[in-house]
């Protein structure tokens, strides 16, 4: 892919992002500078800020890639592409959850 066609799906990603459901406090802000992606989070609802792991670029596959670890210890992957719907990301997610169990 040309390189001006990368740059511009790399700005495609650029933007404070939000869950379409409406339910969700949780903002993704997503900056690029000179070519390089940073990555903040925020939970609106109640500040928190978590630790931002393993931001990659995937360039044949145009997606960008990384990890959060929440302060209640939940370590959530993210994986966003650019959509076809303008003013959109096609997001993939996987957590460690937790639980609690009891004797059967």
């Amino acid at each position: 892919m040309a390189t001006q066609q990368i740059r511009n799906q790399k700005k495609r990603l650029a933007g404070s992002w939000k869950c379409c459901d409406g339910f969700s406090d949780v903002v993704i802000n997503i900056k690029v500078r000179a070519g390089n992606f940073s990555v903040s989070v925020v939970d609106k609802y109640d500040g928190e800020k978590p630790e931002i792991y393993d931001i990659a670029w995937n360039e044949k596959q145009l997606e960008l890639s990384f990890a959060i670890h929440w302060s209640s210890g939940r370590f959530i992957k993210y994986r966003f592409m650019p959509s076809l719907v303008p003013g959109r990301l096609e997001l993939t997610y996987s957590f460690i959850g937790q639980e609690l169990w009891e004797l059967a």
